[in-house]
């Protein structure tokens, strides 16, 4: 069972072309959660699984006391209802589109044009709103995806990998914003990676999956090792 206050709790059973993953977390409150493990464990089924894409067949998803899914009652919330932002590994940016309007693609209301422009203040994206992301480095094209994530005000925001395809200098520069920028929002991040520095720098609490199942669970440090 997952506990019914947590900013996110999941305990669940996926099947997947064969491949069963049991996963399960806990984050009390916001901050930054890593899914550890090595690739093919089920850290992208989980993230999919999480975001509504990917159906369980068992096991519960909560989020700030709200049910997204129950396999017992058959709860199931549609991924557009959920309130997760969700970036791949691929950023998937619209290419014909600034930064700034990749940005607002998926908010809504009166106050769209100042929600996009607070945002790309605070994430110290105002240099790159006008430019195309042809025009941008990996790295700032990873930014602006997180930035459009965040932009509908999600109460998690989910990273699938979201360092692996950067070179060594570009991975130092995005986690550098990303704790100067993103890790204090009031959001519970989930990162998945299979990198342990990556997991040691950037989590605040870490479950680790071995063979499709979660096998621990708690601070990055005392799970992995410093």
């Amino acid at each position: 069972m997952t506990p019914d206050g947590a900013a996110l709790a999941f305990d669940v059973e996926i099947r997947a072309g064969g491949h069963v993953v049991r996963a399960r977390a806990t984050m009390t409150d916001p901050g930054t959660l890593v899914v550890f493990g090595r690739s093919g464990v089920g850290k992208t089924l989980t993230l999919r699984a999480l975001a509504g894409l990917q159906r369980p067949v068992a096991g519960t998803i909560r989020q700030r006391g709200r049910t997204l899914y129950d396999g017992a009652t058959g709860v199931d919330v549609r991924p557009q209802d959920r309130r997760m932002g969700y970036v791949p590994q691929h950023h998937l940016l619209f290419p014909h589109l600034t930064v700034r309007r990749n940005v607002a693609f998926g908010v809504r209301g009166r106050d769209r044009d100042a929600q996009v422009e607070a945002l790309l203040a605070r994430l110290g994206l105002q240099a790159l709103a006008d430019r195309r992301p042809g025009a941008l480095s990996g790295g700032e094209r990873q930014r602006v995806a997180i930035a459009r994530a965040l932009a509908p005000r999600p109460d998690t925001l989910l990273l699938d990998e979201p360092f692996s395809s950067l070179d060594l200098e570009a991975r130092r520069g995005l986690r550098a914003w990303f704790r100067e920028h993103v890790r204090d929002l009031n959001v519970v991040v989930l990162l998945v990676t299979h990198d342990a520095t990556e997991a040691l720098e950037m989590g605040d609490r870490l479950a680790l999956l071995e063979d499709g199942r979660t096998v621990a669970e708690g601070p990055p440090a005392d799970v992995i090792g410093g």
